[in-house]
């Protein structure tokens, strides 16, 4: 799976070189991707869209802002559903997640969904829009976690994560940098931003193209927090941006011994589990990791797994202002 490149969000010589060595290929990318555009017949769903996403490749938090998201709509009287590709799931739907469902088949973003609500699984987002319109249930929102460069489906609301620590690293394209879509290009079709991650100071967003789009503000809140911070901790995880785990655990004063990081969305195995296990009881460290990491292990291997649960949060501030905001979207 997913790696992310250390010299995308580096300024040395030799990643600045690396960078331009590879311009040529990330042009062809910018056209391949614009002429998919062009060739594209997104399907106009008879509910509200609303998208959260990133220019980047990597973790901003799209799915803990989903969900939050989707909590907030319940609260001011919508009825929302998940959609949601099942990256890294065997079965392309569209269907339902069920209890029976595990990572195999849908993924594991589409795991953590379902505890949240009603998930739709559907590779191709247009056919899991219309499932979801011929469900009796009266869904009136469908949110898409992920999916801004998806032409499949139109989208009535596009909101866009920027991670406040990395932003959008070296500015430049897959593969000579993080970005999906060219900047200037791809900030035409957002109707807000979402700032995340641990840094807590206010971020001047110092970019043209973004000066008329309203920024909101977002915090990590971790909840339920094991009680293992008198231990020596060995944390894992398989994510896009492993170190903003790693560097929730020091805010929230665990003492974090050693570290292994797998491959983002990295199916974990038997033998992953066993290695861990041992090398933790070999030097008496406690084993943590995320709720995604922890819903693709086996349940006969998480007796000595601890989890840390996140909430991705709007600021008390911000929260009353973008639900405001939020209801003229979908209301105009």
């Amino acid at each position: 799976m997913i790696k992310t490149p250390i010299f995308w969000y580096d300024k040395s010589f030799f990643s600045i070189l690396k960078t331009y060595l590879l311009i040529p290929l990330s042009i062809m990318w910018i056209i391949t991707s614009r002429i998919k555009i062009i060739l594209s017949h997104p399907y106009k769903s008879k509910l509200k869209v609303i998208c959260i996403g990133n220019l980047t490749i990597g973790g901003t938090g799209k799915t803990p802002f989903a969900i939050n998201v989707f909590k907030l709509l319940k609260n001011i009287g919508y009825n929302p559903v998940f959609l949601t590709r099942g990256y890294g799931g065997e079965n392309h739907g569209p269907l339902e997640v069920k209890t029976n469902h595990t990572h195999f088949d849908i993924g594991d973003e589409a795991l953590l969904l379902s505890n949240i609500g009603t998930t739709i699984v559907s590779k191709n987002r247009s056919s899991g829009a219309k499932f979801i319109e011929n469900d009796n249930r009266n869904f009136d929102i469908i949110i898409m976690d992920d999916g801004l460069q998806n032409n499949q489906l139109h989208k009535d609301i596009n909101i866009l994560l920027i991670d406040k620590n990395r932003f959008f690293g070296n500015e430049y394209c897959i593969p000579a940098g993080p970005l999906r879509e060219t900047l200037s290009y791809g900030i035409k079709k957002i109707n807000t931003i979402i700032l995340t991650g641990n840094n807590d100071e206010n971020i001047n967003l110092n970019y043209e193209v973004m000066k008329n789009i309203p920024v909101f503000n977002s915090k990590i809140i971790v909840e339920n927090l094991p009680k293992i911070k008198k231990n020596n901790v060995l944390a894992f995880c398989g994510l896009a941006n492993p170190l903003k785990f790693y560097k929730t655990l020091e805010d929230n004063k665990f003492n974090v011994i050693k570290t292994r990081t797998f491959p983002d969305h990295h199916k974990y195995t038997n033998e992953d589990i066993s290695n861990l296990e041992k090398e933790a009881k070999k030097e008496k460290l406690q084993l943590i990791t995320t709720e995604k990491d922890y819903v693709k292990i086996e349940n006969k291997n998480k007796n000595l797994i601890n989890v840390l649960s996140i909430n991705l949060s709007l600021t008390k501030k911000d929260e009353a202002e973008f639900k405001s905001f939020l209801k003229d979207l979908i209301n105009g």
